[in-house]
């Protein structure tokens, strides 16, 4: 069932692509409370209510990136049955209303907002359980039994607008997605990734910043619960079209981001880019990996032929909560993960670039110095952030 969970998902965005039945938070939640009181009712779904759940619990997983767990190969085995019966319905999808609700509800605060709501990752698991021991054959026809003209007409009312920004289907993360699919890194393929809204020419630069800011805050929020690895933002390409331009657009997009932290870290008013100096925003510090139109192929920030600057954003909770980087297996991990881009000529090493923001940006040849990218902070007043890294 691992497998058909995974190609549910799959097969959700793509029904939801062609028939414009794509959802977000809002559209899940009204379509759940219209069938929450069905399913206080005995007896089997009928065939309509269960397809619209079906397709709802694998859309929402595939929003949410959420992964097979290994209880979906060992439940319609005998001795775990009782443990997904129907009567589990109603208590998950009332769970599930709750953290939709929370997820919905995200605004940017001082500080990242905490719950005690489960995660869509157990929860769209659990529920795919239950279906998978009652109603295997329905499972096995999903697109055949949700293109049904009354299924489409509980769905379709309740789809998103495609103007408004939604992480998964953003032109960002599927374009990132694709990038993941052909990264040397070994363990990027496993990780779960959101997409920042576009880039809006018709906007200022410090404007599109800010809506990226409410994307990461959210994203932020989410990847505590859901164990999300990464925040991908698009810029132009000629934003990094030298080494020298990606400097200056790092340096710039930092500084604007930095000034609408909600958590007014002064984190570029001191010393920057020195041994133990973190770029933090609402109150969590973070890594950032600058990708380059700049770059020739066999160079691993090579965005992989897309026209685009890319950043990526990864939260140390993140980072850290990753079992391949703990303190103990950090070094050999990104032992493993140089040898592996070495291997495939795409060369890189950390040699006189200790400190993280060395490494944001990667020089042109892997033994050139580090490109020190807060050399192009703007001054502020009473501060100027611009010194050389500890030696």
């Amino acid at each position: 069932m691992m497998k058909v969970f995974v190609l549910g998902r799959r097969e959700s965005a793509a029904f939801a692509e062609r028939r414009l039945c794509a959802l977000d938070d809002a559209g899940t939640l009204k379509i759940l409370s219209a069938l929450r009181p069905i399913l206080n009712t005995s007896g089997p779904l009928e065939r309509v209510s269960l397809s619209v759940l079906s397709f709802v619990i694998l859309l929402t997983a595939h929003r949410y990136n959420v992964q097979a767990d290994r209880l979906l190969k060992t439940c319609r085995e005998l001795e775990y049955l009782d443990e997904h019966g129907l009567d589990r319905l109603p208590k998950l999808i009332d769970e599930l209303i709750d953290t939709l609700w929370f997820y919905a509800g995200i605004e940017v605060t001082p500080a990242l907002p905490e719950s005690d709501v489960r995660s869509v990752q157990d929860l769209t698991n659990e529920l795919f359980a239950v279906l998978a021991v009652h109603t295997p054959e329905h499972l096995m026809q999903l697109a055949q039994d949700w293109d049904h003209p009354d299924v489409l007409e509980q769905l379709q009312p309740f789809a998103r607008d495609p103007e408004d920004y939604e992480p998964v289907f953003s032109p960002t993360h599927i374009e990132f997605m694709t990038s993941i699919e052909k990264t040397h890194c070994i363990f990027a393929p496993s990780g779960k990734y959101w997409g920042a809204d576009d880039w809006r020419s018709a906007d200022s630069f410090e404007a599109n910043v800010r809506r990226f800011g409410e994307g990461l805050f959210r994203f932020m929020a989410v990847a505590k619960q859901e164990k999300f690895k990464g925040f991908a933002v698009r810029l132009p390409a000629e934003m990094s079209d030298s080494v020298e331009s990606l400097s200056r657009t790092t340096a710039r997009f930092l500084d604007a981001l930095n000034r609408i932290d909600p958590a007014h870290s002064t984190c570029l008013e001191g010393p920057v880019g020195g041994m133990g100096w973190k770029f933090d925003w609402a109150g969590e510090p973070m890594f950032l990996t600058a990708f380059g139109t700049c770059y020739p192929e066999n160079h691993p920030r090579y965005p992989y032929g897309f026209d685009h600057t890319y950043f990526f954003f990864q939260p140390d909770f993140v980072l850290r909560a990753h079992p391949s980087l703990t303190p103990e297996k950090e070094p050999v991990s990104r032992a493993r993960i140089l040898d592996s881009f070495n291997k495939h000529g795409m060369d890189y090493d950390n040699e006189g670039k200790e400190a993280e923001a060395e490494r944001y940006i990667r020089p042109m040849n892997p033994c050139d110095p580090p490109v020190r990218w807060w050399r192009d902070l703007p001054a502020r007043a009473g501060h100027h952030p611009v010194v050389e890294p500890v030696a």
